[in-house]
């Protein structure tokens, strides 16, 4: 199954209109329908308002099959997570179009700087274990 066709779903499941979706993520009726037909590529930073709007795994958008879509769709963590996606989408949507796209870019960086002090945690993880060893030995 195709990323558009993934964006058509989750539309659909959450039970809103291409309108209602496309101001949810800042969009337009228009751009939804573009993406929902596989007319214009979804970018980078959509994928990004999904998973902080719709906690929609970006990976998952582009490589995994229907039947894990509803489990990830509806597999919200804590009705407070829930709280804090509305309150951003609300107040996400009094933006304007330029500090919506600077928001964006400050995400990208902070789930950037998030993967490399996860991939540093792993890397010290490993030498720990390591040296465990040896002093063991």
């Amino acid at each position: 199954m195709d990323a558009y066709e993934k964006i058509r779903i989750i539309r659909q499941l959450s039970k809103q209109t291409q309108t209602e979706f496309g101001e949810s993520l800042g969009l337009s009726k228009a751009t939804i329908s573009n993406f929902e037909t596989g007319r214009v590529p979804i970018p980078n930073y959509v994928t990004i308002l999904l998973k902080l709007l719709y906690n929609i795994d970006p990976d998952w958008l582009m490589n995994d099959d229907e039947e894990d879509l509803k489990k990830r769709f509806f597999d919200k963590n804590t009705t407070t997570e829930n709280s804090m996606q509305s309150a951003f989408a609300e107040k996400f949507k009094k933006l304007s179009e330029p500090h919506k796209k600077y928001l964006m870019r400050c995400l990208e960086e902070l789930l950037l700087l998030q993967k490399m002090e996860e991939d540093g945690k792993e890397t010290n993880n490993s030498q720990n274990n390591s040296d465990n060893k040896s002093e063991i030995i």
